[in-house]
């Protein structure tokens, strides 16, 4: 039987959807790249996987799991547990979340606890947390769109009244990413139909405040709880949001003084060893907008490496104080 132990080097498996997996984005092979010469530099061996490729058992004394047949070790081996909520994986969301709670249960290091893929992915669970930013954050309205009818839509105004959201607004998926799926509404008719359009695939929405075309979004990368980077993003052309995929440009930039305490605050509360805390700027206002617990840094390889870097820390915090538990 082979185990982690066959190698000095400790093992990240990165948990992507079952069908990234199986079928990789050529899009993605030089962000991969990037990931794997980061981990290898600081003596982690970086293998993708799917939960399909994971097995939980208990034995007489502790908890067993195996990774393609193969027994692992919590002392040589990490989880990435970042939940993936693209549309076409929303059907394995649960498989992915209970496995990440059977991995920790087991004794395993996962890089983000459930709960915080939860927060990650639902972006109205960002607006209702108590993190420590003391910016405004930006208001929304969240609504399930299955069996959408003219009740829904009347709920959906009355608490964008109470919410202060006048139109235009922007309508989003509650699970968004890359900037995919934006619409903008100008009128309660024009917000209907696309309510509607959303109702035929049963998204779950966001409506939030339009900013206008002069918004510029500011991602600060905290590593260990501190602001270490910020990327600067902003529509070009007929861009509804500033990603590169939809068009939008980035750069970048000095960090704000207006975002160091705000970014350190929300980074240090959450706790986590890596994380993006996103920033909107619009007519002189700033907005908090949402976390991102495994936001890309695929244009800076030293930033990939000080992520990496941070991880094997953690993880090596974790080896040392389960083997004192042992000790005991």
């Amino acid at each position: 039987m082979t185990t982690a132990h066959d190698s000095d080097a400790i093992t990240m498996f990165w948990i992507r959807s079952e069908r990234e997996s199986k079928s990789p984005n050529p899009y993605d092979a030089a962000i991969n790249t990037g990931y794997d010469d980061a981990a290898r530099a600081v003596g982690m061996r970086l293998t993708r996987i799917s939960v399909d490729d994971v097995v939980v058992g208990t034995t007489k004394d502790c908890a067993s799991v195996r990774v393609r047949g193969a027994l692992v070790a919590p002392d040589a081996t990490v989880f990435h547990t970042k939940l993936v909520t693209w549309p076409v994986d929303r059907f394995d969301y649960w498989r992915h979340l209970t496995t990440y709670a059977a991995l920790s249960a087991a004794g395993f290091f996962t890089t983000v606890p459930v709960g915080l893929s939860l927060v990650n992915n639902e972006k109205q669970l960002t607006a209702l947390q108590r993190f420590g930013s003391v910016v405004q954050r930006l208001p929304s309205v969240r609504l399930c769109t299955r069996g959408y009818d003219r009740d829904h839509l009347d709920w959906c105004t009355a608490a964008m009244r109470a919410s202060d959201i006048g139109l235009p607004v922007v309508v989003k998926p509650a699970s968004w990413g890359g900037g995919n799926g934006v619409f903008v509404a100008s009128t309660v008719g024009e917000l209907d139909a696309v309510l509607t359009w959303a109702a035929a695939t049963e998204l779950t929405v966001l409506i939030q405040p339009w900013l206008g075309r002069d918004v510029v979004d500011y991602r600060v990368y905290c590593l260990d709880g501190e602001p270490h980077r910020v990327l600067t993003r902003e529509l070009r052309g007929d861009a509804l949001a500033g990603n590169t995929a939809q068009g939008g440009s980035a750069a970048w930039n000095a960090i704000p003084d207006a975002l160091l305490a705000p970014a350190r605050a929300v980074a240090r509360d959450i706790g986590l060893p890596y994380l993006c805390v996103d920033f909107l700027r619009a007519d002189g206002r700033w907005w908090f907008s949402e976390i991102e617990v495994d936001g890309s840094a695929a244009r800076d390889p030293d930033l990939n490496k000080a992520r990496f870097g941070s991880f094997r820390s953690r993880f090596d915090t974790f080896v040392r104080d389960l083997r004192a538990e042992g000790a005991r």
